[in-house]
């Protein structure tokens, strides 16, 4: 075949492709859909008795923040790193964490304010539901965090879908806390934060694969 016909053969073989939306939309899409259906969620659940109390301590407000400040970052560092040269510093990337690490050390210093930290910690304060519920309010935040990215290319995969999946989780996180009826520190390190970086782990590894733009060429 002559490179002429060679050319015109692919031509014709071409389909449309759909152009994506920049970052900041796609992550308002996100934003918005997952925290609807978390909010559906936790409705269907049923807030905690007092919620209308607890919204007014400072602590709840600051952790309640912090995770969805954490899901936020993350996603956006995930949609912006699906792009082939998006990422304009690799310092983005670091925002998501160091946000979840100044998570930690509040919840740190909260445990170290309300004494016995350490006993609090050894008692292993982990409710059951609490694992179900941050993993089921996770599954749809994460569904459509991936899909999105599989409209893209993305390039660094480990990267991408750890963030992809800290979003997810943190947003289970969030919920779950307006759900459980428990304020203490200890618990939300154990019960909730410990079981959201596990579960950032197991989406990430689970997920990784289907992100290789090679598995979806051909």
């Amino acid at each position: 075949m002559k490179t002429d016909e060679l050319i015109v053969e692919l031509t014709r073989s071409l389909e449309p492709v759909e152009r994506l939306r920049s970052p900041l939309v796609r992550l308002a899409r996100w934003a918005m859909v997952s925290l609807s259906v978390a909010a559906l969620g936790v409705l269907a659940i049923g807030p905690r008795a007092d919620i209308s109390t607890a919204i007014r301590q400072p602590s709840f407000a600051v952790l309640g923040l912090m995770a969805l400040v954490t899901a936020i970052a993350a996603a956006a560092s995930a949609l912006v790193l699906s792009i082939p040269g998006g990422e304009r510093t690799p310092a983005q990337r670091g925002v998501p964490l160091l946000v979840g690490t100044v998570w930690v050390l509040t919840l740190v210093a909260m445990l170290n304010a309300g004494g016995a930290a350490w006993t609090r910690l050894l008692a292993l304060p982990v409710h059951a539901a609490c694992l179900v519920e941050i993993a089921g309010f996770a599954v749809v935040p994460a569904w459509g965090l991936f899909a999105m990215i599989r409209h893209a290319a993305p390039l660094s995969l480990t990267w991408t879908a750890v963030l992809a999946a800290l979003a997810a989780a943190s947003i289970g996180v969030a919920a779950t806390q307006i759900v459980c009826p428990v304020d203490d520190s200890a618990h939300h390190l154990v019960g909730h934060l410990a079981p959201m970086a596990l579960l950032t782990l197991g989406i990430a590894a689970a997920r990784r694969p289907s992100l290789r733009w090679s598995s979806r060429v051909g």
